[in-house]
């Protein structure tokens, strides 16, 4: 009867403990644009190795190289012009929301992560931007 009792209580908490490992940050996060194509935009996250997925691979480039901490961006379209390969952005994350942003139909075999990004700025965090 103690055992049975003891299960089902312990049952509960340890469900509470399944489930996605990863919350979504809301801190300000620091990132590289590793490609952008008409399809699919890559950010690199450079200061939290808890968003993104590892391993990650860029099969259209010349130079093949594998990254962490990587997601694709699904609202590309809402980006500024500065959002270019190469460059350090800083941003929140949100989950993805549906959006009419209209990308070419071309597979390029982008991260299955996916994040919006907002608050996307090239000055540091809490930095005021000339």
């Amino acid at each position: 009867m103690n055992n049975t009792l003891l299960a089902l209580v312990a049952l509960p908490i340890l469900a509470m403990q399944c489930g996605d490992k990863k919350k979504l940050n809301t801190q300000c996060l620091q990132g590289k644009v590793v490609r952008t194509s008409c399809a699919s935009l890559v950010v690199q996250v450079t200061n939290n190795d808890s968003i993104g997925e590892d391993g990650w691979k860029d099969s259209t480039s010349a130079n093949p190289a594998t990254y962490d901490n990587v997601f694709s961006v699904s609202n590309l379209c809402k980006l500024p012009a500065e959002v270019k390969p190469g460059n350090t952005i800083y941003f929140t994350i949100e989950k993805p929301k549906p959006s009419d942003c209209v990308v070419c139909m071309m597979y390029d075999a982008p991260p299955r992560t996916q994040y919006d990004i907002i608050n996307v700025s090239t000055s540091p965090c809490g930095a005021s931007s000339k």
